[in-house]
């Protein structure tokens, strides 16, 4: 019983991450935005006090790479599953070719 009591308030022990560690929580390149998007939000879900609606977004934007950044530094109002739906959109447009990433274009312009 008190092995299960254990394991029923585990979280308790746990240390809970702060704003600086969510914002610095990067997409990895093997994952889809969407899965990094639902580990971004499971972090942030752990911050105590819980974040409000605007300060989620805010972090969230903070915590995107260069492209992801500057395209959503617009959307600071929306909610965070239209977030994931504008970093879902970005990615599906830099796999087919058509929106360069920076890294691309940083090359690019190296060359010239």
């Amino acid at each position: 019983m008190a092995e299960d009591f254990m394991n029923c308030f585990k979280f308790n022990t746990e240390i809970t991450s702060d704003i600086f560690a969510l914002v610095n929580i990067q997409k990895k390149r093997s994952e889809s935005f969407q899965y990094y998007a639902r580990h971004w939000r499971s972090e942030a879900a752990r911050e105590q006090p819980p974040l409000v609606d605007n300060e989620l977004t805010q972090n969230f934007i903070r915590a995107q790479k260069e492209m992801f950044f500057e395209k959503m530094m617009g959307m600071m109002v929306q909610k965070f599953p239209e977030l994931v739906k504008m970093g879902d959109f970005l990615e599906k447009g830099i796999k087919s070719g058509k929106i360069q990433s920076m890294a691309e274009l940083q090359a690019f312009s190296k060359a010239i």
